[in-house]
């Protein structure tokens, strides 16, 4: 029973450090989302504003040509008419940078939540098991005075960070463990 208890507490307490980093690791990628959005938000809200005042400039300009064309006097036509089509020509140019650069459709590119590979993890929790033991490769060993050089591979599911090697030297009087 202490033993059964002793491993359910342990349980218990990694659960809960692995929920703890999910809800932390939640709330840092919401905040990357948001920011993204008020950027986003931000850049729209600018481009709409350049639009409007674009809008607001045709219309002057709109106007302008209409009081234009209800000119009688030709000579004062031809002299408004000019600075009136200048105008147009600046307004059609600058028109073009108007163009939204916003694609609505991966406003997210940045983003790519894929945890199929926690996922696999987690669903994979189990008690701890050793590794399986590595394949020496005697064909690539040596050994001199001083040195042992061991090759092997691990076929293991997950990788090894390390393996220990113990070799004895014995010398007359005692034995010398390295």
């Amino acid at each position: 029973q202490v033993n059964t208890a002793m491993h359910e507490a342990k349980l218990m307490e990694e659960c809960d450090e692995l929920m703890e980093i999910i809800r932390q690791r939640k709330q840092v990628i919401a905040v990357k989302i948001k920011e993204t959005k008020v950027m986003k938000l931000r850049k729209l809200a600018q481009q709409v504003a350049n639009c409007r005042q674009c809008l607001e400039r045709s219309t002057v300009l709109i106007n302008q040509a209409e009081h234009i064309l209800k000119e009688n006097d030709h000579a004062r036509f031809l002299q408004t008419a000019r600075n009136v089509a200048e105008r147009v020509a600046m307004a059609t140019a600058s028109s073009q940078i108007l163009i939204p650069d916003i694609n609505f459709n991966d406003a997210f590119e940045n983003f790519a939540l894929d945890f199929s590979r926690e996922k696999k993890l987690l669903e994979g929790l189990d008690y701890l098991t050793a590794p399986n033991p590595p394949s020496v490769r005697e064909e690539l060993c040596t050994a001199s005075h001083d040195t042992i050089t061991v090759h092997w591979i691990s076929e293991d599911e997950f990788s090894v960070s390390s393996y220990e090697l113990q070799y004895t030297i014995f010398t007359g009087q005692a034995n010398f463990i390295s």
